[in-house]
């Protein structure tokens, strides 16, 4: 029995599997693999039994983290403020 294929945005508020996260964000499926093993992006991700699962959620929130300002190395202003 083969599965239906979904159409899921990286709005929607669903939990997805490694394949739908590497869509998402438009990365190989490889490098997310790769990444949960070293911690390199710490990517938030979900362990049920032996799947792995991605929040939607935890996904924008990494790609908002990630956003620069435009000059190369630097965070904007909203990831810099401290008191």
């Amino acid at each position: 029995m083969s599965a239906t294929p979904r159409s899921i945005s990286i709005n929607d508020d669903v939990i997805i599997n490694t394949s739908e996260a590497a869509m998402l964000i438009r990365t190989p499926e490889k490098s997310l693999i790769k990444w949960r093993s070293t911690g390199e992006h710490n990517i938030p991700f979900i362990k049920i039994g032996r799947n792995v699962r991605y929040r939607t959620k935890d996904l924008r929130d990494w790609i908002d983290a990630h956003v620069q300002n435009g000059v190369a190395g630097r965070k904007s202003a909203t990831h810099i403020v401290r008191s």
